[in-house]
């Protein structure tokens, strides 16, 4: 992974990365997610979503929207 990528999205469940996910693809940004949960026992640990720096803005401006619409 490209290091100067900006995380916009953190969470614990693997589900949610995957419709973040889809939603910023669906808006033509170019998301990566990085799995940082634990082999052994997958209830610890994070599953992150970054993009690279000139689509993060406009990724946090998505993911916005979209939670407060729910």
């Amino acid at each position: 992974m490209i290091n100067d990528w900006i995380l916009v999205y953190q969470t614990e469940e693997e589900y949610q990365a995957e419709v973040v996910k889809q939603l910023l693809e669906h808006n033509e940004l170019h998301p990566v997610i990085m799995d940082k949960k634990d082999d052994e026992f997958r209830s610890f640990g994070v599953v992150n979503i970054y993009v690279a720096p000139e689509e993060a803005e406009a990724a946090k401006k998505i993911i916005q929207e979209n939670e407060s619409e729910e």
